[in-house]
């Protein structure tokens, strides 16, 4: 099963979809949507922590599958510092960010998600240089 996204294949006429997996931040998530050809980026227009949703700005209708995934921040979180106390928080987030990576690396080499680096970033509000 993987752990960095999940795949529906029904309710495609809805506009919200569960985010089941871990992730550090909502804005990490994303969707893209499958045609039986090719993956096509879907446009968020709205995340909650809190329900651990997403709302797409348009029903998915024209798609067989709807993947909503994690695309974690490669750029570093924390920043540890001489002489200071490590919390059990930045401890945290540091193994989490590389695990969460490590997963998204792995289980999309073994997949055809094939998407525009810049138009993932333009879509997700990251900055290329993160890439």
């Amino acid at each position: 099963m993987p752990q960095s996204y999940i795949e529906y294949t029904s309710g495609l006429t809805e506009t919200t979809f569960s985010v089941p997996f871990k992730y550090i931040s909502i804005n990490d998530i994303n969707a893209l949507g499958y045609d039986g050809t090719t993956y096509v980026s879907l446009t968020v227009a709205s995340r909650s922590h809190s329900e651990k949703t997403i709302t797409l700005d348009a029903a998915p209708s024209t798609y067989t599958t709807v993947r909503v995934y994690r695309a974690t921040a490669t750029t570093q979180l924390v920043d540890f510092q001489n002489g200071s106390r490590l919390s059990e928080a930045d401890l945290d987030t540091a193994y989490q960010q590389g695990l969460f990576v490590a997963q998204e690396v792995s289980e999309d080499a073994n997949t055809k998600q094939y998407v525009n680096l810049a138009e993932a970033a333009l879509l997700s509000n990251t900055n290329l240089s993160e890439f």
